[in-house]
């Protein structure tokens, strides 16, 4: 029961006080965890390293953890061949889909699976448009979290080679 004097606010019983807090959990707590999340962004950046030719899309995020994975669309200014480069560290199983929807036309994204042993380029046709780029995990959203991240970067156009 709670009671108020005229000159002060009413007092809160014991249990009220203590009630915890509701909202989303975080999972970000553990220290050694962020540790090696923080070198594993490290390491995924020299591994996606600065393109020389313009970057569209550039996204990364975790890829475990119950706040993972990345999605990102960006506008392409001019038709063309373009590169895509992918990669992870501290996990393996997760795949990159990049590609165009056109009406009329079959619909077929590059897939890019990630092993963490490096980065996998491929060059890849772009219509004007726009272009998706998308983490691609086969385990369930509950996973453990660990720290391992993953990323991707659309860059070009590229010029062809001189003969």
């Amino acid at each position: 029961m709670q009671t108020a004097t005229a000159d002060s606010e009413p007092a809160h019983t014991a249990t009220a006080d203590l009630a915890p807090a509701t909202g989303p959990p975080k999972p970000y707590s553990d220290p050694q965890v962020l540790e090696r999340e923080v070198k594993n962004y490290a390491e995924l950046d020299r591994l996606l390293k600065a393109a020389p030719e313009p970057v569209l899309i550039s996204d990364v995020g975790p890829l475990d953890g119950p706040v993972r994975g990345f999605g990102k669309t960006e506008r392409v200014p001019a038709g063309g061949q373009y590169i895509v480069t992918a990669a992870c560290v501290g996990a393996s199983g997760a795949k990159v889909s990049v590609g165009q929807e056109h009406p009329g036309a079959p619909f077929r994204p590059l897939e890019i699976a990630l092993d963490c042993a490096g980065a996998t380029s491929h060059v890849i046709a772009l219509q004007q448009g726009y272009i998706f780029a998308h983490l691609l995990l086969p385990s369930p959203g509950d996973t453990p979290w660990t720290g391992a991240v993953g990323g991707v970067r659309v860059s070009g156009p590229v010029e062809a080679p001189h003969a």
